[in-house]
């Protein structure tokens, strides 16, 4: 089975087969389901035959169409799911699996990309397979419009544009009551109460806009909006926010549901080019959350507890945005609150009782650091210096927590080693840090499964599901998987619990800091003074039946490694302009067991990837060559929507520092320095395509 640049892969095929079949060059699925069984019976195989050689070919997994997230579902838009025919099977924040009879089709690529923001992952599916998972799949979205549709519908019939001196479409306050608009706004905002969601998010859209709740970390599709309706909602959420006499918006405003619901929301308007994007963030400021009730516990919660009762020392809190840094702060102040306890905050969203909350107001022309040294006269026990943004702020916090006072700060960085290289970089110098950093807790958040509906892990029953692979991928034993409930409205899942990465600063972790390590050798270090990573901390929820692998893997990321052979991963593409050196590298590669291309220069290097008639495992670039030199190939393979995932390591004779950080910071898997060592070419080839998900064998075993 070959490719060919003229004809479309199943024409290829037929044509091998002995069959003569007319397929365009890029056929629709239509054209794809009617010749897709024609050519399995030339090639005298059966569908599921069919399927597992055309998957071997492109090098990719075939997909049990059978089991999708309906999460993931809601991603690809119908229309788009039935024009390509694919099917959504599974989600992270950052890739979605798809089921899929063409995986050459870089239309659907682009509209997958799109619509979801993830980068696409094919997985082989023959029509057959796929056509009835699209019929169960999206049936729920052709039910009948429930009230949330109707009354959308009703507020974009509904004609109430006036015409006033300003122009045309402005709002008065009369049209702002009109019964319809209100009463939409108000079910939006009552639904997400009653929902849980932390956030309501009103976005714009070119032909129609959409409503969507965040519901324990995870944004769920609400409602579509027509344009007159988006414009028409988004204008009576900004009188209710902005607009109410007496009204302090900086406060927000209530949103009630019966007596006993109630939630402050925060309202935050951007312009686009297609209307205005609101979000809302709903809380319950006298909700003040406990290390307990938050699900701090284990051997983390115990260090947790032990870094608060310490009396001085600066506690660093790591996390990216929704990582449950805000409620553990919150917490730890409810924890000191016996104490003397200050915080400087850019908005108190819950009032801590016991604990003195300021306002920072940048109007006032002081900067926060200056803000923050003026509350150091009060003597506090405790202080929040809030996040630490630059070098002033990041001083004053380590020379009060010095003087003997207990320091909690936020960074946002995504785990516990990147929190303490945030502020060398920002100008402390690593060996001060020691004398006054106590820890740093670095944080995320997954769903914890619904106890009303999560059943036993059968590894018979369930050994299809996408949770049995990556559990066996990883060498675990789930105990519980997710199913939906009402309940949980389907998910499988209810609320959050914390995934910590805890690194205290031991006397051995001082004495490492003292060396200014890099951040491999201070992981190195943390990890073997006890500290465990996020990885396993949340395969140990897994394994109390707390949650599921999948979940695991959509918010950490964690890649399951499959097991190849250097022949089986795919060709690599040596581009150098230095033949002697070129052919160095092809030998070693070579050696390995790996197919090898080569380019040299930098224009041929260009076509080649262009082209997309080889699926290519890695890239060996070298830096400096004639016509496009490596920066503008590597910006080029990272920019393309076929080649953003795929390993580069460069190769230079440079002895500049910045080419290495520039080019790491560009995109670049590892950088290696010339005259190549093709036993230190070899050690980074393996270690990058590890990164990349493929534990390379030796002589046919696994290392």
């Amino acid at each position: 089975m070959t490719e060919s640049t003229s004809n479309h892969w199943l024409k290829d095929v037929a044509r091998h087969a002995g069959l003569d079949l007319d397929i365009a060059r890029r056929p629709d699925i239509a054209a794809i389901r009617k010749a897709w069984p024609l050519v399995a019976e030339a090639c005298r195989m059966s569908d599921d035959q069919f399927t597992q050689r055309v998957a071997g070919h492109f090098r990719i997994g075939v997909a049990d169409s059978s089991t999708y997230d309906p999460q993931a579902v809601k991603l690809i838009p119908e229309a788009v799911a039935r024009r390509y025919g694919i099917l959504p099977l599974s989600s992270t924040d950052t890739t979605v699996v798809i089921a899929t009879s063409d995986p050459t089709n870089r239309s659907a690529h682009k509209e997958i990309v799109a619509h979801s923001a993830r980068q696409p992952v094919f997985m082989m599916a023959s029509p057959s397979t796929v056509v009835p998972s699209l019929e169960r799949a999206y049936a729920p979205s052709r039910a009948p419009k429930n009230a949330l549709q109707t009354l959308v519908a009703k507020v974009a019939e509904s004609d109430f544009q006036v015409v006033t001196n300003q122009g045309k479409g402005l709002f008065t306050s009369f049209e702002l009551e009109d019964p319809a608009v209100v009463k939409l706004a108000d079910v939006i905002l009552q639904q997400a109460v009653r929902y849980r969601a932390t956030e309501i998010h009103i976005e714009p859209g070119a032909q129609q806009g959409r409503a969507r709740y965040r519901i324990d970390g995870v944004l769920q599709h609400v409602v579509d909006l027509p344009t007159t309706a988006h414009s028409r909602l988004v204008a009576r959420l900004r009188h209710l926010a902005f607009e109410q006499p007496g009204h302090n918006p900086d406060d927000g405003f209530q949103v009630k549901v019966g007596a006993e619901l109630e939630k402050t929301a925060h309202l935050l308007t951007t312009p686009t080019p297609d209307g205005e994007l609101v979000s809302i963030r709903l809380m319950d400021p006298n909700d003040v959350p406990s290390l307990e009730s938050l699900g701090f516990d284990g051997p983390e919660g115990a260090k947790i507890e032990q870094v608060l009762n310490r009396g001085e020392g600066l506690v660093l809190v790591t996390g990216p945005a929704r990582s449950g840094t805000t409620s553990f702060i919150y917490a730890s102040l409810s924890a000191l609150n016996h104490k003397s306890v200050i915080s400087l905050e850019g908005r108190p969203e819950i009032v801590v009782p016991g604990v003195t909350q300021l306002r920072y107001d940048p109007m006032t022309g002081i900067s926060f650091a200056e803000t923050l040294q003026q509350l150091l006269d009060r003597s506090p026990d405790v202080i929040h210096a809030g996040e630490i943004r630059d070098l002033p702020t990041a001083r004053i916090a380590l020379r009060t927590a010095v003087t003997g006072r207990k320091v909690l700060a936020t960074v946002h960085t995504p785990d516990a080693v990147s929190g303490i290289r945030r502020l060398v970089d920002m100008g402390l110098a690593a060996g001060r840090l020691g004398e006054s950093l106590h820890a740093v807790v670095s944080l995320r958040l997954v769903r914890r499964l619904c106890e009303d509906c999560a059943r036993p892990f059968n590894p018979q029953r369930d050994s299809k599901s996408r949770e049995a692979k990556l559990a066996a991928v990883l060498g675990i034993q789930p105990v519980k998987r997710a199913v939906g409930c009402k309940t949980c409205a389907g998910t499988g899942y209810l609320n959050q619990i914390p995934i910590p990465e805890v690194l205290t600063i031991s006397p051995a972790m001082r004495e490492v800091l003292n060396k200014n390590p890099n951040d491999i050798e201070l992981l190195r270090a943390a990890q073997a003074d006890g500290m465990r990573t996020f990885a396993e901390v949340g395969l140990e929820r897994v394994a109390k039946g707390e949650t599921t692998v999948e979940e695991i893997e959509r918010v950490l990321g964690i890649v399951p490694p499959r097991d190849a052979t250097a022949e089986s991963v795919g060709p690599v593409l040596v581009v150098d302009d230095e033949e002697s050196d070129r052919t160095l590298a092809m030998a070693v590669l070579k050696e390995m067991g790996f197919q090898v291309a080569e380019a040299p220069d930098g224009t041929i290097a260009s076509e080649m990837l262009e082209s997309g008639d080889e699926a290519y495992s890695l890239v060996v670039l070298d830096l400096f060559m004639p016509g496009p030199d490596g920066k503008e190939i590597l910006r080029g393979i990272r920019q393309s929507l076929s080649t953003q995932a795929l390993p580069v390591i460069v190769i230079t004779a440079s002895s500049n520092p910045r080419d290495e950080l520039e080019l790491l910071e560009a995109g670049a898997d590892d950088f290696l320095k010339k005259p190549i060592d093709p036993e230190r070419l070899e050690a980074r080839v393996r270690a990058v395509l590890r990164r990349a998900g493929v534990r390379l064998s030796r002589s046919g075993v696994s290392p």
